[in-house]
């Protein structure tokens, strides 16, 4: 069997992850966000808080693609 090393910058490899989830559903994208604060909180051995304030950051993404 042969090995295979693709070498990827770390900015293609973030930008192919935003894309990738920019491309999913919105609920999609709600199930992970929520999936990763549960393993955050379990990770800090608390409980899952009852409320989390509603907090969204917007980030202008267009501006980033391709501006290597």
């Amino acid at each position: 069997m042969e090995k295979v090393v693709n070498f990827v910058k770390q900015d293609e490899e973030e930008m192919l992850y935003i894309q990738h989830w920019l491309k999913q559903p919105v609920i999609e994208r709600l199930k992970e966000v929520t999936r990763l604060r549960h393993n955050y909180y379990k990770w800090l051995n608390k409980s899952f808080p009852d409320k989390i304030e509603k907090v969204v950051n917007r980030q202008h993404i267009q501006n980033q693609i391709g501006s290597n």
